[in-house]
């Protein structure tokens, strides 16, 4: 499986935790208030979200949220969090290859 696909466990994980948080942040593109999405991106669940999913899958997520939504604090929050991934996928890459070098 390459880093962009999840098996249908972890995808059913997903949808599960995405339709909680729907349903608990109240920010549904349905009928819901969309800046709830930025309680939710600021919130352990959506962190929970970011493991279930991975790295590469996060990103690409973020990234979507980034380019759909015009609000600007959900556009910093989003910067911030692609920031702590990326900060994040660096330190595990120097201690990875740290312990590879013992």
């Amino acid at each position: 499986m390459g880093p962009t696909v999840m098996d249908s466990k972890r995808l059913d994980e997903a949808r599960r935790l995405l339709a909680k948080a729907e349903t608990k942040y109240k920010f549904s593109t349905y009928g819901g208030d969309y800046r709830r999405l930025l309680d939710y991106l600021l919130s352990p669940d959506f962190t929970e979200l970011l493991l279930v999913l991975g790295v590469d899958l996060a990103k690409k997520l973020l990234q979507a949220i980034a380019e759909n939504y015009q609000d600007q604090d959900i556009k910093e929050c989003v910067d911030k969090l692609l920031n702590e991934i990326d900060g994040y996928e660096s330190q595990s890459e120097e201690t990875t290859s740290r312990m590879l070098t013992y």
